[in-house]
């Protein structure tokens, strides 16, 4: 069995990346499960608490953002690294691993570990017909300084937008009290943490996202796939690759 468990199982991007992945190895035929702390609305793989997590010597166990005491009794053990700044793993000398899965290759060689870049799935949102005859501006993902919500908010404006739609969670507070609540009014408004975001995709006509780092991109290819308008300003350039689910599903066959 392929056991995905993540330290976080709230609204991002990781999230979002785990839930596509254990979907892909389910459709596959494989035997795969979503462990984390909480379950996310959004989340709609097979899905169970971390609490719950029991290893058997036929395991794949991938991980992300947490540690193991001592090594679990497994076939093999895959630490998933899906950040930069937030986990330097040169910093944590106490992980414990077979290999390691980065995102992309700028994350890989940020990081300056060996390990094997397996893109992310991303989700293929369906196009709805006829929906661009009232423009609408989303600024998706979460609010944070390193997603510079308020350089979004500020550049759909600034294109002529008269409905601008933030859909995500308030990962840090002060942040969107002293950058963003200020932007809110008659043009700007917060729709709280989206768990549908075919609906979503639905309603926009225009996305825009300005992270200042971010290792892989899923808005980008979601709005691609969607045939939403995407305005990226992105800080860095990741070099991150999209990849067609059966390549995807073939790289990580190799790896487990």
């Amino acid at each position: 069995m392929i056991k995905v468990i993540s330290g976080w199982g709230g609204p991002g991007g990781s999230t979002v990346a785990f839930n596509n992945l254990v979907n892909l190895f389910n459709s596959r035929g494989r035997t795969a499960c979503f462990y984390t702390p909480e379950k996310w609305d959004g989340v709609t793989c097979k899905w169970d608490s971390q609490q719950n997590v029991k290893f058997n010597k036929d395991d794949v166990v991938i991980y992300h953002f947490m540690k193991f005491g001592k090594r679990p009794p497994v076939k093999k053990l895959i630490l998933s690294c899906h950040e930069t700044r937030v986990f330097p793993i040169k910093e944590h000398s106490d992980l414990i691993y077979d290999d390691i899965h980065f995102v992309s290759k700028f994350q890989k060689e940020w990081q300056g570990v060996n390990g094997q870049v397996i893109p992310n799935v991303f989700q293929k949102y369906s196009v709805k017909l006829n929906k661009f005859k009232v423009r609408c501006a989303g600024v998706l993902g979460s609010i944070d300084a390193n997603k510079r919500t308020h350089r979004s908010i500020s550049r759909a404006l600034d294109d002529g937008h008269e409905d601008v739609r933030l859909y995500g969670g308030i990962s840090d507070p002060n942040y969107f009290n002293s950058e963003v609540l200020p932007l809110l009014g008659s043009k700007v408004s917060y729709r709280g943490i989206a768990s549908d975001m075919q609906a979503v995709y639905d309603t926009v006509t225009d996305v825009y996202h300005s992270p200042e780092l971010e290792t892989f991109n899923l808005i980008k290819p979601e709005c691609e796939h969607a045939e939403v308008n995407y305005h990226g300003d992105e800080g860095n350039d990741t070099q991150a690759e999209y990849w067609r689910d059966d390549k995807v599903y073939e790289a990580w066959k190799k790896l487990l």
